[in-house]
């Protein structure tokens, strides 16, 4: 029987990764097959917002944490202007960009580059970028059609508050709304209203809200049926299909977090307050084995995906997109001496240090303080809160992020710091569940 339940996942995993592998090529190869007159015309028209603005500006604060990547989103609308509509397939594994130059220019950043870009005199050469999917393209290419940067963006930033309040929603719904307010505080603390400005930015919380969504929704069936391995590895194929690796770990973390929450609600509806008694045992070694075991379906997904892109586009480009790759990620994992060193330390206390200004650790430490406080005055029953430990597992994840991709996670610390988002939802979630909001009731009522 165990051996048919692992042959039936097995075939189901597979079915999955081959129909989203085909999905993904189609998508790409159909939004390069747009053709560029209109999209170049929008395009045309977001250069002064984005000349206006600069490279890096920042919003609502004049720190690292609030600033956008006017830089990359320049890019990537240089990439969608720089498509083959002959060869969209090719085109799309590809990912040409155009580099241009006008005489007496030397050094021009990604804004003016761009606008000297949609002038075909200009541009000296094209290069590609071709070991990453650009998945954000079947959305962008079309929307350009219609709709010029800034317009996307404010589409963008609507899209986003909305689900951001839906998500919410149902967190208070499903957890109440002490774990509501976890989710909320983590998501400020990591400037949530800046990524909807950065279209760089958003992908990964797309990905992320929309799996909390599915999730909270659905999270008896995933249990009942076991899909929670095939729904963490979908998550990590899409996180790898849509990023350019800002943050792509609160895709796994946060979703993560709320599962076990919800499962650990579902078995303790079912078992009575004697039952709690025994259930710590097996209940925390059944939470440990869920992340465990999730993460790694999320770590195949986002893996294979982006893997197979590389054999793809070698076997169709005829090219070694996959030594590319591979030394991209020695550069990406390594340290490169000299006078700028990537140790874990370095790494660390730069992203850290991204979120954690005198402002938002002041918040935080008071926080922390009022939560402790009151889990140890009103704590639910001990083998309740030990069975839901293993989520403070998942609050070490960013660290071990951090720990394999240092170069790229301390070059990029004012984004990738993000990814500390979990480590705030999981720890404050945490606290917040062992809460009992009983005693508290009970203990104002008396009063």
């Amino acid at each position: 029987m165990k051996f048919n339940n692992i042959k039936k996942q097995s075939t189901r995993l597979a079915t999955i990764y081959i129909s989203m592998m085909v999905v993904f090529v189609l998508i790409m190869a159909c939004s390069y097959k747009i053709p560029n007159k209109r999209i170049n015309w929008h395009v045309s028209e977001s250069i002064q917002q984005l000349k206006t603005e600069g490279i890096y500006p920042r919003s609502f604060f004049n720190t690292a944490s609030s600033q956008l990547d006017n830089f990359t989103d320049a890019w990537m609308l240089n990439i969608s202007i720089s498509a083959d509509n002959k060869h969209p397939l090719k085109s799309s594994l590809q990912v040409p960009h155009r580099v241009a130059q006008k005489q007496g220019e030397d050094n021009i950043d990604k804004i003016r580059n761009l606008e000297l870009s949609l002038d075909k005199k200009n541009i000296k050469t094209t290069s590609s970028y071709s070991r990453y999917w650009h998945g954000y393209l079947g959305i962008l290419r079309p929307l350009l059609i219609f709709f010029s940067y800034t317009e996307i963006r404010f589409m963008n930033m609507c899209a986003l508050f909305m689900l951001f309040i839906v998500v919410n929603s149902l967190i208070k719904k499903k957890l109440g709304t002490k774990v509501m307010i976890s989710f909320f505080i983590s998501m400020m603390m990591v400037m949530f209203p800046i990524v909807t400005m950065s279209l760089q930015f958003s992908s990964m919380f797309y990905v992320t809200f929309i799996s909390m969504i599915v999730v909270l929704l659905y999270h008896r069936k995933i249990e009942e049926n076991k899909l929670a391995i095939c729904l963490f590895f979908i998550i990590g194929s899409m996180t790898s299909f849509l990023d350019l690796l800002t943050a792509p770990l609160i895709s796994l973390g946060i979703p993560l977090v709320t599962y076990i929450l919800l499962i650990q609600n579902n078995e303790i509806k079912q078992n009575s307050r004697i039952a709690i008694n025994n259930i710590s045992s097996k209940y925390i070694a059944d939470n440990i084995i869920e992340v465990i075991k999730n993460s790694i379906m999320w770590g195949l997904g986002y893996g294979m995906t982006w893997a197979s892109k590389w054999v793809i586009a070698s076997i169709v480009l005829k090219q070694n997109v996959i030594t590319d790759a591979l030394n991209q990620m020695l550069v990406r994992t390594s340290d490169p001496g000299g006078d700028t060193a990537f140790t874990v330390n370095s790494v660390i206390k730069a992203t850290t240090s991204v979120m954690f200004t005198d402002f938002t650790l002041k918040i935080v430490i008071a926080l922390l303080i009022i939560g402790i406080i009151a889990m140890i005055l009103c704590r639910k029953h001990t083998n309740e809160i030990i069975t839901i430990t293993p989520i403070l597992l998942i609050a070490l994840m960013p660290f071990v992020w951090y720990i394999i991709l240092k170069n790229h996670s301390q070059v990029h610390c004012w984004f990738t710091y993000r990814n500390l988002s979990i480590t705030l939802y999981a720890v404050f979630a945490f606290i917040s569940y062992s809460i009992d909001t009983k005693k508290i009731t009970s203990a104002l009522y008396l009063r």
